[in-house]
């Protein structure tokens, strides 16, 4: 048995910290009855002993531990018990993890022997903080430095459908590996919704089966409390996978929690196109998504956090985001958005780094949203990303934005005019898109410059997809090219006021969000208003400014226009050059 010093220090730690102190109160009564009659036997068999002791010291000091490890039995059995979110709760408790793996070349078994225990060692410490659910990034497990096709048979694992209500913990199938098995079993332990991303293997045979009788997939698995496989969502739009297959028809993937929410799950690339992300908002209704992602940034439109926060903020939907930590070759960014409610907790660390992010998510109830307005205003909360991003900040003092590698999108296929003085009222625009901007400045920065840009056309995506793409924003740059704009600096220019706004198709098969960054490479938290309004066809959308901003990188519109996806347009915008593709292949697959 524990000596009573230690028990009582435990017993200490778990009744004093904060979030088991929230739960006593509400616990206690309903627990206190089972826990007391034990107390009742243990009190009179104490008794008895007491009778028995030598001396009244013994007495004391027995009556004394007695009690103590009366006070650690309650405390554990209501810890042991408690579940942080109900059906009947106003929010659930989330966790992200921002993970850096371990890897080692041509060695599946010893890269994911390495990072599981990793990922068993968050999901305990995110059950400590009383998270009902937790989301691990895409390629945690195996890293994204995987093999050929030929050679990722022994990354890989057969995934059970969630019609098999499979638990890996506790049976057993041919081709399940160790790793589904490990964090099955530490959800069960720790009773948490986990999700995981895995290269999936489905043997095949017949039509359409490659010549190696096998499917791979990129492939997110959910576990429920109980370590049983409840979804499987094997992703749609892959980015330079050359060994991965799609399914023949996208699959929309959909979960139940027993805390009442129903969330939608896609990975990585997925989030700029139209499926599987609108099926499950538009179409569904879903509220919540889960999302893995190992995303490589791209100034000025499409960082991490940025294109994160931007999509939850657009569809209005709480966004729980895992990114695969790797700066050094452009992977970083994670955070909790609660959609238009604004950014919960987000970190973009310039350095390795693995973090646990956790956080209570309001939950949202689906609302049918006006088709002629809507106005939102970003004002600051108490629970904005600047508190963690002040805790990063902190850490990454001897880091500089050098050590994050950073794509750079071509902005010289761009309408763009440079800004001169301190007033600016101009209309530009671009393939008959047209953007209206109003912008006063108060104090002007001669080593940092700035652009408007205007864009309407198909962009490319690394050779492998493209995408019809409206932009209106102000962009940094670093000279009076445009070539240098996407360029990060610390900049003393300020912005009194800045208004931008454009007229948009209207249709549910586009996205429209609100894009802005600050040097620091996090969006803008508050200080700003976006307001949408429709008529006929179109949707007039407008972003401004409501204080001044100094140290800017982009202020913005971006959409998505997915129904001119295949259409021909005049011009495009390729994310790099055909030299530096080559360059980011080999980083990443060699």
């Amino acid at each position: 048995m524990q000596d009573s010093s230690d028990i009582k220090e435990e017993a200490r730690s778990l009744g004093t910290s904060q979030s088991n102190a929230s739960k006593l109160d509400s616990r206690i009564g309903a627990k206190f009855t089972t826990i007391s009659s034990l107390w009742g036997e243990n009190h009179h068999n104490n008794i008895l002993l007491s009778k028995s002791s030598r001396s009244m010291g013994e007495v004391t000091s027995n009556n004394m531990n007695w009690r103590w490890i009366f006070l650690y039995l309650l405390i554990a059995y209501i810890r042991s018990s408690s579940q942080a979110s109900t059906p009947a709760s106003k929010s659930y408790v989330a966790a992200v993890v921002e993970f850096s793996p371990k890897f080692f070349a041509n060695d599946s078994k010893a890269t994911l022997n390495s990072n599981i225990p990793l990922y068993v060692k968050n999901i305990e410490n995110a059950k400590q903080q009383n998270a009902d659910i937790i989301v691990f990034p895409e390629d945690g497990l195996t890293s994204y430095h995987l093999p050929l096709r030929n050679e990722l048979g022994s990354w890989t694992t057969v995934i059970p459908a969630p019609a098999d209500k499979y638990t890996p913990c506790s049976q057993n199938m041919n081709g399940v590996s160790e790793a589904l098995k490990n964090i099955s079993c530490a959800a069960q332990k720790n009773k948490i919704y986990v999700v995981i991303n895995l290269p999936e293997k489905s043997p095949c045979t017949g039509e359409g089966c490659p010549k190696d009788n096998v499917f791979y997939y990129n492939t997110n698995v959910v576990f429920d409390r109980n370590g049983t496989i409840i979804a499987r969502y094997r992703k749609v739009n892959l980015f330079t996978e050359p060994g991965f297959d799609v399914t023949k028809e996208p699959e929309i993937v959909t979960f139940d929690t027993d805390f009442g929410v129903k969330f939608g799950t896609f990975i990585c690339f997925d989030i700029l196109f139209a499926t599987p992300p609108l099926n499950l908002t538009k179409g569904l209704g879903v509220t919540d998504i889960v999302y893995s992602t190992a995303w490589f940034s791209e100034t000025p439109f499409l960082t991490a956090i940025q294109a994160q926060a931007g999509w939850s903020y657009a569809e209005d939907v709480n966004f729980l985001a895992s990114g695969y930590n790797n700066p050094a070759r452009g992977s970083a960014g994670s955070g909790i958005y609660l959609g238009r409610a604004g950014i919960k907790k987000a970190i973009m660390p310039l350095r390795e780094t693995t973090a646990l992010l956790v956080e209570e998510v309001p939950k949202k109830v689906k609302r049918t949203v006006s088709s002629t307005m809507q106005t939102h205003e970003m004002k600051h909360t108490e629970h904005s990303h600047e508190h963690v991003h002040d805790e990063f900040r902190r850490k990454r003092e001897n880091f500089q934005l050098s050590d994050l590698k950073l794509l750079r999108d071509n902005l010289e296929v761009f309408n763009t005019e440079p800004l001169k003085g301190n007033v600016s009222t101009k209309q530009l625009c671009h393939n008959n898109f047209c953007c209206d901007f109003t912008i006063r400045v108060s104090k002007i920065d001669p080593k940092v410059h700035y652009r408007i840009v205007v864009f309407n056309g198909i962009r490319n995506y690394a050779n492998v997809r493209s995408g019809a793409t409206r932009v209106c924003a102000v962009v940094q740059c670093s000279n009076d090219t445009v070539e240098s704009c996407g360029s990060i600096a610390s900049s003393t220019t300020t912005f009194d006021e800045i208004g931008i706004s454009g007229k948009f198709d209207d249709s549910l098969n586009s996205l429209i969000m609100p894009t802005t960054l600050s040097t620091t490479l996090l969006p803008l938290e508050d200080g700003w208003s976006y307001h949408e309004h429709a008529h006929d066809s179109h949707k007039h959308v407008s972003l401004n400014s409501n204080k001044t901003m100094s140290n800017l990188l982009t202020f913005g519109v971006y959409c998505r226009d997915y129904d001119k996806d295949n259409s021909n347009a005049a011009s495009s915008t390729a994310i790099y050059s055909l030299s530096a593709f080559m360059a980011f292949l080999l980083s990443r697959f060699l």
